[in-house]
Formats: structure tokens, sequence, C-alpha cells
């Protein structure tokens, strides 16, 4: 046992009661600032909400464009920084705690017990065990408060038996790895079938010649049908042949329904509700969300849709479903909405709600769960993207805090690493090298892939919101929340060329024959070509609000407004 002077005694006293007043200072910050995260939403602040209704009605005001963007800027900001706050305040209060009990243990193991007097003695040294006693019961129970509002208040830790070892990552000789190349560089999309949201491994390129660059709704111009879409829905269209799929909510059920992409005749509608486990009220979510956001995936066989009410089904192309199953109520602050993507014969599914975060893969043809990988973080609304490095399929997630690869065959994390926080909305964009992460309010960030994963450069002056960027080996292409559109050099991060658009966007950029096609919130779409120096080639408009994703196959291009279905092809 360490012995102490009473100057030493006295040090440590003082030093225990600022500990001690420091570590409730925290709590009660973290306390107030966990409150205030639950309160505040970005989007729903009512000074927001009131510009935005101004704005509505006069969209080419620009000054009122940019109190909407200073104002959406500055609540957003706030509502992070509140988040920082509990995070940091974790670690302060564990410290705190620390230096307290520390303390505190040193002092009461030195209490001396003073020689005995004749006459009547007092039990001196019961009075010292009751006191060693109470201060180690009153440390411990602030070292207890302390875990535990670290665990409540600032979500999940990081998990030790979670990931790769130092070694794994360099190699059992500690050696760095070679950089990884991406070896389907002869990645070609299919010009026919568009299976996936954005299209051919979610990656936003799309195969095939000769689209049209502009058309007119009025006068039906390079307008091959249109069509009144049941229900509502923000999931993107996909295609399989002459098939196309989209899914929507009639209220609380959820449907799939198939379209002829050459007529736009409805084929079959079919069910994905009423499935055991199914929620009987929705999740809550955000206004602009809804049950049927995520995007399907279909194959050559089947047609796999998720809904935010946690229902996956499968059906075959003729409408009959194979099977379905509840993988509970996938909720979150603003809704689910990760789509699907397919592997070979196994459906993955990024699961993010507020209680629970994996990576699932599904056999296709019976619904059986044949892996799942737990992550890390937070909840994200991106969705899962395909790429190959160095022959080895991997399926990528834009995560918080991390950019993960898992192996699609039985979902084992091959690499991670720590990227983004906050709101992560868009998915990655992919190259023959690299792969890019964005979220809005943070950062733009080129990571090159593999063991030993790093950030290769980075860039914060435009960052996307809902809309996810596009890649070649040459280019980067952004379209953000406030209109602007950046073009980068996809390998060293200079910046090409900026326009701005004025209205936001939702929708994902496609690369399509050489064209950058782009389509804003308020239905406007812009043909922009793929190149250095920034051309717009054509300007249209559908008339009606579009949040979702065109698809493309055999020289049409298939947009969802708000209200209907477009098929868009050159008039013969």
């Amino acid at each position: 046992m360490i012995r102490l002077t009473q100057k030493d005694s006295d040090i440590l006293k003082n030093i225990s009661h600022v500990a001690g007043i420091f570590t409730l200072v925290v709590a009660m910050t973290m306390l107030f600032s966990y409150i205030q995260l639950k309160t505040i939403d970005p989007l729903d602040n009512p000074a927001f909400v009131s510009l935005k209704e101004e704005y509505d009605k006069e969209p080419e005001n620009a000054k009122k464009i940019e109190q909407v963007r200073a104002m959406d800027l500055m609540a957003r900001k706030a509502y992070f920084a509140t988040r920082s706050q509990v995070e940091t305040g974790a670690y302060l209060l564990l410290a705190g705690s620390i230096i307290f009990i520390i303390c505190q243990r040193l002092i009461v193991t030195n209490i001396r017990v003073m020689p005995s007097i004749p006459g009547a003695k007092a039990d001196l040294s019961g009075m010292q065990k009751y006191g060693q006693r109470l201060m180690i019961i009153s440390a411990s129970v602030i070292t207890l408060a302390a875990l535990g509002s670290s665990f409540v208040l600032r979500g999940t830790l990081p998990d030790p038996e979670r990931g790769v070892s130092k070694s794994e990552l360099s190699g059992s000789n500690g050696d760095e790895p070679e950089e990884m190349k991406n070896t389907d560089g002869s990645f070609a999309p299919d010009p026919v079938n568009f299976p996936f949201f954005r299209g051919q491994d979610s990656r936003g390129i799309a195969g095939g010649k000769g689209y049209p660059v502009e058309w007119n709704v009025e006068t039906g111009l390079n307008i091959k049908w249109k069509l009144k879409v049941p229900g509502e829905g923000k999931s993107s269209p996909v295609i399989w042949g002459d098939k196309l799929f989209i899914t929507a909510a009639l209220g609380k059920e959820g449907q799939v329904y198939c379209v002829d992409k050459n007529s736009g005749e409805i084929l079959w509608s079919s069910s994905a509700s009423g499935i055991e486990g199914e929620p009987e009220e929705l999740p809550e979510m955000d206004a602009e969300s809804g049950l049927a956001v995520p995007t399907a995936a279909v194959s050559s066989d089947f047609i796999c849709a998720i809904f935010a009410n946690g229902n996956i089904a499968c059906f075959d192309h003729d409408g009959t479903r194979k099977w379905a199953k509840n993988l509970s109520t996938m909720k979150n602050i603003y809704g689910y909405s990760s789509s699907l993507v397919i592997f070979e014969k196994t459906v993955i599914v990024q699961h993010d709600s507020d209680s629970r975060l994996s990576i699932m893969g599904f056999d296709i043809e019976t619904g059986e769960l044949l892996w799942e990988t737990m992550r890390n973080g937070r909840p994200v609304w991106s969705s899962p993207v395909i790429a190959t490095f160095d022959g080895k399929p991997q399926v990528l997630i834009n995560g918080n805090p991390s950019v993960t690869a898992f192996d699609p065959t039985d979902g084992k994390e091959l690499w991670s690493v720590e990227c983004l926080t906050g709101d992560v909305a868009p998915s990655l964009a992919v190259n023959s090298s690299m792969i890019y992460a964005v979220t809005d309010y943070q950062k733009l960030a080129a990571v090159r892939p593999g063991a030993g994963a790093s950030i290769v450069w980075e860039d914060n002056t435009y960052t996307s919101d809902v809309s996810s960027p596009v890649a070649n080996d040459e280019i980067l292409v952004i379209a953000t929340g406030f209109g602007d559109v950046a073009c980068y050099n996809a390998q060293k991060g200079d910046t090409l060329w900026t326009h701005t658009f004025m209205d936001p966007f939702y929708a994902s950029p496609v690369i399509a024959d050489n064209m950058i096609y782009m389509i804003d919130r308020n239905g406007k779409a812009f043909v922009v070509r793929a190149g250095d120096k920034f051309e717009q080639i054509a300007e249209s408009s559908m008339g009606e609000r579009v949040d979702c994703t065109p698809a493309f196959s055999d020289k049409m291009i298939y947009i969802r407004g708000k209200e209907n279905l477009y098929c868009i092809a050159k008039s013969e």
C-alpha cells in the first residue's frame, strides 16, 4: 500500500473534488444535449418550413433560395454539433469518473487510526471501514452511471470482437498489401437489363447507345407512353428483358407492379403484405418518406422487393409470390430507403434501423437466410453497391462512420475505413480503382479499397444530400440538394467544372452513351456531356415532381414522377 503524507492527501482530495464536480457537470450537459438531440429535427424547423413554403410559391426568387440554403445549413449544423457533444461527453464522463475513483481509493486506504486515549474508546477502525465502504460504493455508482450513460447516450460503441486485426490487414509478415485493382475493368453494363437502383451493380452507369436527349411531355415529343401509377412510392423502376417493375404503397399495403416496357400496360400486380410478423402500424418516419422508398431488384427469374415495414417478398416474372417474410420494422428518423441488390443467387439486404444494423443474404429461390453480419455505427439511408477488386466480388456500403466491403457469398467483412459521419444517404460511386463516399455538410472522399484501405483525397466544397454520385475512370459527378452540380477529376480530385441549376436534386445522375442525365425535384431534366468541360446538350421538363432515378433500356429512358411513369424514346 502506498503511504501518503498529509499534503499528498490534500492534493488528492482537491483533485477528487474537481473530478467529481467535472463528472456531474458533464453528465448534466450530456443529458441536456441528449434531450435536445431528440427534439431537434433539422427538416422540421418551423422557421425553415415557413421559409420553404414561401420558396415553393416563388421558386425563381434567388433571395429566397439563399435564405433556404442558409437556414437549412444552420439547422443541420446545430443538429450535428449537438450529437458531437454527446459523443465527446461520453469519453469525458468516463475519464472524470476514473480519476475520481482512483483518488478516493488512495485517500480511504491511507486514513490513519489515531492513537488510543485512556477512557472510553470510539470504534475508529469500524468508522474507517464504514467510510471506506461508503467511498467505494459512491465512486462505483458514479463509474457505473458513467458507463451506462456512455452506452445510452453515445449509442453503439466499437465491438472489440468485430473487424479485422492489424496482422490480418497487413498480412502475416506485417507488410502492407499491394493496391487493389478492379479486375472487372471490362465492366460493360447490359444495354437491355437495368436490374437494380442505378442499374447494373447499382453504379449509375447505363449500357447501350442512342438514348434521346430531349423530350416534351406537353407536345408528346419523344414520349412513347405515359402511365398513371397506382399508389404512392419513391422507388425507381428496374428492368429485365421486356418487363419493367416498380413498387408502390396502397395505404399500409405494399404492392409490386409489372409493366410491359414497350406498351406501358400493367401486366400484373402482387401484394407484399399479409406476412407473418408484419406490424399493424407503419413506423414513424419523415413526412416525405413512405412505405415504398427502396427500389426492387430483378434477375432473370425473380423480382424481389422490400418495404419500410420490414416486409421482403420475392415473385417470379409471372407475379406468383415464391416467398415472403418480415425482417422487423425498419424504424429510424427518416424512414427506410436502402434498396436491394442480387449477387448470383443471393438477395442482399442492408438492414438499417434504430435497433439493428446488419447486412443479410437470402437464397433467392427459397428465402432461406444464408448469412447475416452485424454492423457497427448508426443507421444510414444509402444502398449497397457491387464491385470486384483483385478478382474478389464485394458488396460495398456507405455507412456511418465507415465505408465497408463484405463478401457476398458468406457476408464476411473484407475491409473497412472510417470515412463519414452525419446523416449518410448517398450510395457509393465506383470506378476501376477507387470508391467515392459523400454525405451532406461533411465531405466527399475518394477511397482506395482493400486491406489497408485509405482515403486518397477529399473535398468539402460540394456534397450531396440524397442524390448518389456517379463515376467512371475519368470523372466523378455530384448533384447536390441545392441544385449545384460538380464534376471532379476522379483520380486527383481536382474540380473540373461546376454549374448551378437552382433546384435541388434527389434523383441520382446516370451516365449513358457518354452523357450525364440529371433530373431535379421539380422535374427538369438536364443532359450534359460526360467530359472535363461543362457542355449542356438539352433541357426538358416532366411537368411534375421527380425524386426517382431513371432507368435505361433498349434506347429508351423510364422516369417515374410523383404521379406518372414515362417511357421516353426517339420518335420514329
